[in-house]
């Protein structure tokens, strides 16, 4: 009669995991609660920026050697338009290899994380014309990124984050410059067929489900928000259409439900959107869908702001998220713990160290605290929605906007549904009690009074969600053959995209997961039932 416990335990061994509890479901049933507004399932992620598109002030060293260091280099545009495709791509490929890593999944599985938001530009999905200097060769170290996803535990928003033409004239587009979308016909088309390839290559059996949204763009301008964006009918349609193109080229497993589609709300205030989903022409026919929202408090006047004021502007959101979130799941997709902007002239920040940009910060415990608690109130606040994403995973300089640097210096506590301050999220100011820890004074956190190293964050207990063989396991891990400018995704054609991409091994099916398991975790889980049975 023991043989049914020992297999219990057994089976519970194998799947005991440090990594994240993944958001329960994706999906919203048509009149259905909002997915992510059960308390605690929430989405905890953060974004995987300035890898596949460049950021020149998250990077600023990345740009000050001797060919590129006399060029103001605004975006990946004119990083490519300066260096030449064959050196572009040389020079990418090792950003792409070593810029995102196993060790960050580790990490993100670590601290709980159960979601990655992953930002491409158009031209990885569909050819760049004779006259755009982008080049291609990403999709290789993307399955490598969907396969730790898998691996660890963490779910996948794919992000089209930059437009053909430009959606909002910044450097996260790709371009920065004028708007030009809304020029022509043809921007259009492109979109479609970038967002039909990149649908149609990520929702693969191989993936086994691991993306589970798909966010048509990043942060479109309008008219209503800048003088130079786009009249709110030519994004509607944008919407519209690509939503459609989602439908008509996603992959369903079977016995799984449709990718959610994600939208910006362009800067528009959240309930705005009931309008939106309440129009036939619009999107009153949708199913399972949800609403991007951007929050930073770092521009404008922000840093002339006390702590408190700080707090409060993020209180003030706590009541338009909640009402929203009834009606359909809103997910902070980026914010961060800056408070004011750092590298915007990326030059100016040559030859600066980490050390000398966070020293203000770590000199003082208050500093310190205060961005526990502006990580605290956040965090609160938005899973008043359906949850939030950081932005970003890394920046060289700035710490409060690179989410390892604010894990290593303890702002992010490792565990994210750990509180010290009591919440009221009726509150519109103060809804954070700073003043009255919830275990006394005594129980305050440790903040290192220098720079921490991220790659100090203990990693070691953290092991993969599925184990596959050494071969594979090596494949996935190191071995990313470039595919220069032959990335075959825009052709629109699955089986040659698939060849584009076979230098990395792809994640073994769910069922085959299971089998995979390594004999020596089974040995291990046999050896600690028996010994647990005495």
């Amino acid at each position: 009669m023991v043989g049914l416990p020992i297999f219990s335990i057994i089976l519970t061994l194998l799947y005991l995991s440090p990594s994240a509890l993944a958001l329960k479901s994706w999906y919203t049933p048509p009149g259905g609660t909002p997915a992510g507004s059960v308390a605690g399932d929430k989405v905890r992620g953060v974004n995987l920026g300035g890898w596949f598109i460049l950021e020149n002030w998250m990077m600023p060293s990345f740009l000050e050697d001797e060919v590129l260091k006399d060029t103001y280099i605004n975006d990946e545009w004119v990083y490519c338009s300066v260096l030449g495709k064959e050196e572009c791509l040389t020079r990418l490929e090792k950003h792409w290899d070593s810029y995102i890593t196993e060790d960050d999944f580790k990490r993100f599985a670590n601290y709980s994380l159960n979601t990655v938001r992953i930002p491409m530009g158009y031209w990885s999905w569909t050819d760049p014309e004779e006259y755009e200097p982008y080049i291609q060769g990403q999709l290789p170290y993307l399955e490598r990124a969907l396969n730790w996803s898998s691996w660890y535990g963490l779910d996948v928003l794919m992000d089209l984050h930059g437009l053909p033409g430009g959606q909002n004239g910044q450097d996260n587009q790709g371009y920065k410059g004028p708007i030009e979308f809304q020029a022509n016909s043809t921007n259009m088309e492109r979109a479609m067929d970038a967002l039909a390839n990149m649908t149609r290559f990520v929702t693969q059996d191989k993936f086994d489900g691991v993306v589970k949204a798909i966010q048509l763009t990043n942060e479109p301008y309008i008219l209503e928000y800048n003088p130079n964006g786009m009249d709110f009918s030519v994004l509607a349609d944008f919407y519209v259409q690509g939503y459609n193109t989602v439908r008509a080229n996603e992959h369903i497993l079977s016995g799984s439900n449709e990718v959610m589609v994600v939208i910006h709300d362009a800067f528009q205030p959240v309930l705005n959107w009931k309008y939106f989903w309440s129009q036939e022409s619009m999107g009153l026919n949708w199913t399972n869908y949800a609403l991007d929202t951007h929050i930073y408090d770092a521009f404008g006047g922000s840093m002339y702001k006390t702590y408190q004021e700080h707090l409060d502007t993020i209180c003030a959101q706590a009541a338009a998220i909640a009402e929203a979130q009834t009606y359909f799941p809103v997910i902070v997709g980026e914010f961060s713990l800056g408070t004011n902007t750092y590298c915007v002239d990326y030059q100016s920040c040559f030859g600066i160290t980490l050390d000398q940009m966070i020293s203000n910060i770590t000199s003082s415990y208050e500093a310190n605290l205060f961005m526990r608690q502006f990580w605290e109130v956040q965090s609160n606040v938005y899973e008043l929605g359906a949850g939030w994403i950081f932005w970003s995973v890394h920046h060289e300089l700035a710490g409060p906007w690179s989410w390892t640097q604010s894990a290593a210096q303890n702002w992010l506590p490792e565990d994210p549904t750990e509180k010290i301050w009591p919440f009221d999220q009726s509150a519109s100011s103060y809804c954070l009690d700073t003043s009255n820890p919830i275990q006394g004074d005594q129980n305050m956190p440790y903040f290192p009074t220098y720079a921490n190293n991220y790659t100090n964050i203990d990693i070691s207990t953290v092991t993969r969600k599925y184990y596959v063989n050494e071969t594979q396991t090596i494949a996935n891990s190191s071995a990313v053959t470039s595919t220069g400018d032959s990335t075959s995704a825009s052709s629109g054609n699955t089986s040659t995209t698939n060849n584009s991409t076979s230098a990395t091994t792809s994640p073994v099916s769910g069922s085959t997961r299971t089998l995979s398991i390594s004999m020596a975790m089974i040995g291990f889980a046999v050896i600690g039932a028996i010994a647990l049975l005495g």
